[in-house]
């Protein structure tokens, strides 16, 4: 193959991977823009790419690329031909438009054609950079440490899943590389080589790098062992409510839209409120009553009503209040800007500073039981503010004997089901309540269900049902995976089906306790603690709440005032620290990695089944890398003596080994010692060989070494470098 027709071939090999590089970094582009006809602008450059290549004149490679970037425009914002009047002018206005627009530096409206148009140039002076690089610098290094930033940057900050990209580019990254540096040597040392001596040298860096990048890909990987920086800015930013993502809502903290439940839980550390009180609680925030099969909405059975209180006044709302000598206060600092009261259990009244304006007013929806402070009519966020409750004592007398009629509006409004809810769920809630005869009972034992029956909490790779699935369905029979959205939904859809009005509500987890103060204490709230639960109306007794998800503890007192042994059925108050969602996650974790280590064998036997033709494949390249280091041994293997011995100093303990080394090399150079020849016959073939003295000089010491066992007259400095002369001449 002729010099020019080599070189033309090795720039296109490198255009080729370059291509490849340059797709990572428009494909999430076009993705997080919404941005269409990507096939168009690969198309592009590969043009330019292709001009770059066959050194077209620049002339001519200017009036193709204006061309084509004319053409695009054209077709796609007007849906005509460039070569038609109505297209030309067109995009005359483009440019009529936009330089006004330029010369009055108001760059906020620039028109989408333009921009394109601009998209396009910067592509075309990209890729003139990189043929500089390639070509004079010989080198990508930077190019490709600015890729895998920008790929790591999307991917943690955007819904962009670089995962793979990443792996692409520094695999594609370390051909390149390695490309360039043979390039570089054979530049540098003036050396011509033809084209199949150069495939000899770059197919054992494609195979390795592939090698071990599809063992990279199989092997197992860590989590994440820093905290994801999106919730911290989000928070900070004053957007720490919902994100959506392909995979559903992923939530981070508090969030008021419901509508759609599913996908991973984003954790998130920061603090949003600390509570000074004498015992930990559930901090409710709202009621919702609407399930749609995919979440929660409020119903408007009140429409536009709402309950205004004063500072100190009773709040009256549907749940029970404990009696008035159990009154105790809890102290809220507010450090995210919620406007809401969060409540607890028994709530009465709500105060608040003297210092804050003394206009404000309580606003509580009639639909959700959300509190909201207002001013003027105007919603505000308080910083501080006391909460005065009586937490309810529930007999047990009373929930054991039921003999309230219900309220036909409770009935209603807390019964309600969509009508698609497939029958199974129905059955399901039948199956668990067998035997079971009053509503409490019932409900416990469908509160217990989910600890018994193989669920478990994970905030992690949760799913998200498809259009036509219903989210507690898919739950209870397909996944039984996910976290406190799914198991109190799933708890509420199943008392309705039985026929015990229930309702979702919202709020916050007890917290941690950071500070003690005699018998007050100081819980620190985050984001993390954002929890959901449930409520069900008990006849005799009303609203009474319940706590299905694995790793909480419910919060209602029970009063056992007849004898029984159900007091030993039940959960532990939140006064004896209610774990939070965090300390759930890591016991199961230890539990899961427990049976990991019981089960590695059966694992380990699934993962060849599963991997069976991947693992084939990575075997036959094992075993063709293996048979390519062998019969390429006589290249590389004089080099590993080489490195071994470098610092190795010649002396009578060491020069017998370094002696018969060397007359390993070369024999795998081709000389090998005949049968009965001497070493000095053998010493001499191979000066004559390599036109020198020094095997010569190097045997005659050996000999003396052998024969005479003294070495005090050889000069080993001029024995180490007789032996390092002939190795170079080997591996030469």
């Amino acid at each position: 193959m002729k010099k020019n027709n080599f070189k033309q071939l090795e720039l296109a090999l490198y255009y080729i991977v370059i291509f490849f590089i340059l797709r990572e970094w428009l494909v999430p582009i076009m993705e997080l823009t919404r941005t269409g006809y990507t096939g168009l602008i690969l198309l592009f450059i590969a043009i330019n790419l292709v001009l770059n290549l066959f050194k077209v004149h620049y002339s001519i490679s200017w009036v193709i690329k204006l061309a084509y970037m004319a053409w695009f425009i054209v077709y796609v914002y007007s849906g005509q031909s460039i070569f038609t009047i109505d297209g030309f002018n067109f995009l005359l206005d483009i440019f009529k438009t936009n330089s006004a627009i330029i010369i009055q530096s108001d760059w906020v409206h620039v028109t989408d054609p333009f921009r394109t148009l601009l998209f396009f140039i910067l592509i075309w002076m990209l890729i003139y950079l990189i043929h500089h690089w390639i070509t004079v610098r010989m080198t990508i290094f930077y190019f490709l440490v600015l890729t895998v930033f920008f790929i790591a940057t999307l991917d943690t900050f955007t819904e962009y899943d670089g995962s793979m990209a990443i792996i692409k580019i520094v695999m594609l990254g370390l051909m390149m590389t390695s490309f360039l540096f043979i390039k570089r040597l054979l530049s540098q040392s003036n050396i011509r080589i033809a084209w199949y001596k150069y495939i000899k040298i770059v197919l054992p860096i494609v195979l390795f790098i592939g090698f071990w990048g599809i063992v990279a890909i199989l092997l197992p990987k860590s989590p994440p062992q820093w905290p994801d920086p999106v919730p911290f800015i989000k928070s900070a930013a004053g957007q720490g409510e919902e994100i959506y993502n392909q995979d559903g809502v992923s939530k981070v903290g508090y969030g008021e839209n419901d509508s759609r439940l599913g996908g991973s839980f984003i954790a998130d550390d920061t603090v949003v409120f600390l509570a000074q009180a004498e015992t930990k609680q559930y901090w409710r925030v709202e009621t919702k009553d609407v399930y749609t099969s995919k979440g929660w909405e409020k119903s408007n059975y009140f429409e536009g009503a709402a309950s205004v209180y004063f500072p100190s006044e009773p709040i009256y709302h549907s749940l029970p209040i404990g009696p008035e000598e159990e009154t105790q206060s809890a102290s809220i600092q507010v450090l995210y800007p919620f406007e809401f009261i969060v409540q607890p259990y028994g709530l009465k009244t709500v105060e608040f500073d003297e210092t804050t304006d003394g206009n404000i007013e309580f606003h509580m929806d009639d639909n959700s039981e959300k509190l909201t402070p207002k001013v003027n009519n105007s919603t505000i966020t308080l910083d501080n503010y006391i909460v005065q409750y009586s937490k309810p004592v529930f007999l047990y007398s009373e929930l054991r004997n039921p003999n309230e009629e219900m309220d036909p509006f409770i009935q209603e409004r807390y019964l309600q089901l969509p009508e698609m809810l497939p029958s199974r769920v129905r059955d399901l809630a039948e199956e668990i309540v067998a035997g079971e005869e009053t509503p409490y009972d019932k409900a416990r034992a469908i509160e217990m269900y989910f600890r018994q029956n193989g669920f478990r909490y994970s905030t992690d790779n949760v799913a998200v049902p498809a259009e036509d699935q219903d989210y507690v369905d898919q739950f209870l029979f397909e996944t039984k995976i996910g976290y406190c959205d799914n198991f109190s939904t799933s708890m509420v859809v199943l008392l309705r089906s039985i026929g015990i009005p229930a309702r979702w509500v919202k709020g916050f987890a007890g917290g941690d306790v950071i500070n003690t103060d005699g018998a007050i204490k100081e819980y620190q709230i985050t984001n993390n603690d954002a929890h959901s639960w449930v409520e069900a109306y008990i006849p005799n007794v009303g609203w009474i709440n319940f706590e299905p998800t694995i790793g909480f503890n419910n919060t209602r007192t029970i009063d056992y005032d007849m004898e029984t042994n159900a007091y030993q059925q039940e959960e532990l108050t939140v006064d004896e620290e209610t774990e939070p969602d965090e300390v759930a996650e890591e016991e199961e974790e230890v539990q899961q990695k427990t049976a990991e280590k019981n089960n590695i064998l059966s694992t380990f036997i699934d993962f060849i089944a599963q991997h069976k033709m991947i693992l084939v494949i990575v075997f036959l390249l094992l075993a063709l890398s293996v048979f390519m280091l062998y019969k390429l041994r006589r290249k590389w293997l004089p080099k590993v003596y080489v490195v071994m011995n470098k610092q190795r100093q010649f002396s009578e303990a060491s020069f017998e080994t370094l002696y018969l080394q060397l007359l390993k090399i070369l024999e795998l150079k081709g000389f090998k010692r005949m049968e009965g020849q001497t070493l000095q016959s053998f010493a001499a073939e191979v000066d004559a060989y390599y036109n020198t003295q020094h095997m010569s000089i190097i045997t005659k010491a050996y000999e003396q070494f052998i024969y005479a066992k003294d070495l005090r007259e050889v000069d080993f400095a001029e024995m180490k470098e007789s032996w390092e002369y002939l190795i170079n001449r080997t591996t030469s």
